[in-house]
């Protein structure tokens, strides 16, 4: 349930971040360039190009610490 919270909060904020600040960030701006969707939806896709990646790399992340505390948390109690 954490890492759904986690997800959704970097979604959100990535994805707010790619609205308001006019910088291109990786994958988002790769959009722009190869797309031949109208360009007043170009900026809204994206954003969500952004929110998903960086919210998924974060995500990503966060599982794999998570996991590994996890686990010698377990192997401290067994001793």
């Amino acid at each position: 349930m954490r890492a759904t919270a986690i997800f959704l909060a970097f979604f959100m904020l990535f994805t707010a971040a790619s609205l308001a600040v006019p910088i291109p960030l990786f994958p988002g701006n790769t959009i722009n360039a190869v797309s031949t969707i109208p360009s007043e939806y170009i900026e809204y896709l994206a954003a969500l190009t952004n929110g998903l990646t960086y919210g998924f790399i974060v995500w990503t992340v966060f599982f794999l610490v998570d996991k590994k505390l996890e686990k010698s948390m377990s192997i401290n109690s067994k001793k």
